[in-house]
């Protein structure tokens, strides 16, 4: 798969630096900005005492999910070192900054998993889960341009998957994502469970194509249209131009996955630039809730295969309607993605 440098605006970013001697990161809530309804937020799973507060709102990084993806919290964030061990679980956490751009270091170790969270310098990601007993080894890469990278382990067998979100990734192996990563996702995102996430997404993807009226969110835009807009972004009129360009900004975020397929060698320097912009503008700042993961995915075919073996016959068909309906081939349920990759060491 071939994958664009478009995909830059998606990387982790985050400024400012506080010691942990400074006290904690302020909350969104508590600052008094807006919340996404009850029934666009996935489920919040509870707290234990077993773990150690590093990433709660008040903790000492703080991480959103923003279209798909793990960011750190611009703002909030504070050098210094932390550890504990309790219960037969042990816990650090390492931060530091160079030139404002902060590095984290986290381990968790117990009986039956070890886990390591390193991000460089606000934007490569790496995730790495060890399951002790059954050797599993599950690797998560989110780079700072493109897409991310799993690589499951079990004995001699790897399958490796890779997708832009991490929805893409869970959908592509349900069980075992959940099982090495759902749990550290929760506690980075306070209690939001990926699992949930994702199911709503889906339930909502499946509503709207069945019928766009239960879904006014999500913008019904062809894969046609969409390329006929770029390419009026090189039109000689400047007038035009600008007129494509507000026009892809108003259609919003289900436009990107057709603008992110973009081959940057086919676009003139003036195009490129503005299939830049206008990705980088319709990334919002605030995470992600099920109706706005459901606009971003509604025309992204990748997304729909993975998801179409979970399928039943007649949703499959809504699917591939709507596929049809906006220019994108069908999905056949059967064949196996063409990023998925599984071979024997």
């Amino acid at each position: 798969m071939r994958w664009t440098i478009f995909l830059a605006v998606f990387g982790l970013a985050t400024t400012g630096v506080m010691s942990f001697a400074e006290g904690p990161p302020g909350d969104q809530e508590a600052a008094g900005e807006a919340r996404a309804p009850d029934d666009q937020r996935p489920d919040l799973i509870g707290s234990s005492p077993q773990y150690a507060d590093y990433f709660n709102s008040t903790g000492v990084v703080r991480f959103q999910l923003i279209q798909g993806r793990l960011c750190l919290d611009p703002p909030r964030h504070r050098k210094g070192s932390q550890n504990r061990e309790e219960h037969g679980v042990y816990e650090s956490i390492t931060v530091t900054a160079e030139r404002g751009l902060p590095s984290i270091h986290y381990v968790y170790q117990s009986a039956d998993r070890q886990i390591t969270l390193s991000v460089e310098k606000a934007l490569a990601m790496r995730i790495e889960s060890w399951s002790p007993g059954t050797s599993e080894r599950s690797i998560l890469q989110q780079p700072a341009q493109g897409p991310i990278e799993w690589t499951y382990h079990r004995g001699e067998i790897e399958d490796t998957y890779t997708g832009w979100t991490l929805l893409h990734l869970r959908e592509a192996n349900p069980v075992a994502f959940d099982a090495h990563h759902g749990r550290l996702i929760a506690r980075l995102l306070r209690g939001r469970s990926i699992k949930r996430l994702s199911l709503e997404t889906r339930r909502r993807l499946l509503a709207a194509v069945q019928d766009s009226d239960s879904q006014p969110e999500v913008r019904i835009v062809s894969s046609g249209q969409i390329h006929d807009r770029v390419d009026k972004l090189k039109a000689p009129r400047r007038a035009d131009r600008m007129l494509a360009h507000r026009t892809l900004l108003r259609w919003g975020t289900p436009v990107i996955p057709t603008l992110l397929q973009l081959n940057p060698a086919d676009l003139e320097p003036e195009q490129e630039r503005r299939v830049t912009e206008i990705i980088r503008r319709l990334r919002p700042r605030v995470d992600d809730t099920p109706a706005s993961l459901a606009k971003l995915l509604i025309n992204d075919r990748l997304y729909w295969s993975e998801v179409a073996p979970q399928l039943e016959q007649d949703k499959l068909q809504d699917a591939n309607a709507y596929l049809a309906l906006v220019g994108i081939e069908p999905i056949v349920a059967q064949s196996e993605p063409v990023h998925r990759i599984a071979r024997g060491q």
